[in-house]
């Protein structure tokens, strides 16, 4: 930890990539070849390989920019990209662009374009108020002041002990957690909670110094996260009894206000209700609501409302032409 930069456990950065002044490199990425400037923010689990990143990028969740030697990705300044979006080598990502989640980049994409889908398209153009650009700094220095108070914190995987986590959330007692997980959140809900390996879970509500009044993890008596689980709950998630996720699935209760350069943060809780089935790799995005006894089909991507006892599909497939 120094007072430039944050990069949180199970990063791995190789000794040819380079990083500016404010980045915030969340748990368990790699980073190979990666060059990033100033004021970076790069979400779990995501995977940099032959990729320069402009100044005040943002990357959520997942995103992979698969550049090679040959043929390096280029990510313009200001430029965010949705969770678990997907570039291709060779591409270049225009200064400004937002890219939504679940998108697959196959082709160069204008600068403040906005795009969607797989392959991804452009659908339309940011029409922004300037009003400077955005920067994790005033975030980071939050951050080093929890891990330094020796509070739970992403920097520290000593301080994300299950015993400690069932100390400071009682209804946790009877939950089965693993070891492997990452979690630092505010959490409350039922019994017998199963919670499997590698998943990360973050949010706190306003009461533990988080963001939103509704920030935090509710998990209903008997819910299960399967292995490799992100959830984001700085807006807020309630996931109902019983209720299954799947192994990979990537739930973010926040956005961002596009339509000013600075792209604000924004409260999008989630709630998921009882006896729900979220299917392996699929990705939610607030703000949404599913219905009691809703299936998600594997590898979904979800950003409406789910009614009760349906099966729905999101509004792209991340398998669809994936190798």
């Amino acid at each position: 930890m120094d007072d430039i930069n944050l990069i949180e456990v199970l990063t791995t950065i190789d000794s040819a990539s380079d990083l500016g002044r404010h980045v915030w490199i969340r748990a368990a990425c790699r980073l190979e070849s990666a060059e990033l400037g100033d004021d970076i923010f790069v979400g779990f689990k995501s995977d940099l390989r032959h990729v320069s990143l402009g100044k005040s990028s943002m990357l959520a969740t997942g995103v992979q920019c698969l550049g090679t030697p040959e043929a390096p990705i280029r990510v313009g300044e200001n430029a965010w990209l949705g969770a678990k979006v997907t570039v291709r080598a060779g591409v270049t990502i225009g200064a400004g662009a937002v890219i939504a989640s679940g998108a697959l980049v196959t082709s160069d994409i204008a600068p403040d374009a906005i795009a969607v889908g797989r392959p991804a398209r452009v659908i339309s153009y940011r029409k922004v108020i300037e009003d400077g650009t955005p920067s994790p700094a005033h975030v980071l220095a939050k951050v080093r002041d929890r891990a330094r108070q020796g509070l739970p914190s992403l920097i520290d995987k000593a301080s994300l002990s299950v015993a400690r986590l069932k100390k400071l959330n009682p209804d946790t007692i009877t939950w089965d957690i693993s070891e492997d997980a990452l979690i630092d959140a505010e959490l409350r809900g039922g019994a017998s909670v199963e919670i499997a390996r590698d998943c990360i879970l973050i949010g706190r509500s306003q009461r533990q110094g988080g963001l939103s009044q509704q920030g935090g993890i509710e998990l209903g008596t008997g819910a299960t996260l399967g292995e490799g689980v992100v959830i984001e709950a700085a807006g807020g998630v309630a996931i109902g009894d019983f209720t299954e996720v799947g192994a990979g699935v990537t739930i973010v209760a926040s956005t961002h206000d596009y339509s000013f350069r600075s792209l604000p943060w924004e409260e999008a809780p989630i709630r998921i209700g009882s006896r729900c089935v979220i299917g392996e790799g699929a990705i939610l995005v607030g703000p949404l609501n599913i219905g009691e006894g809703a299936v998600i089909k594997p590898y979904s991507v979800v950003i409406r409302d789910v009614l009760e006892n349906t099966v729905v599909h999101g509004v792209v497939q991340l398998m669809e032409i994936q190798e």
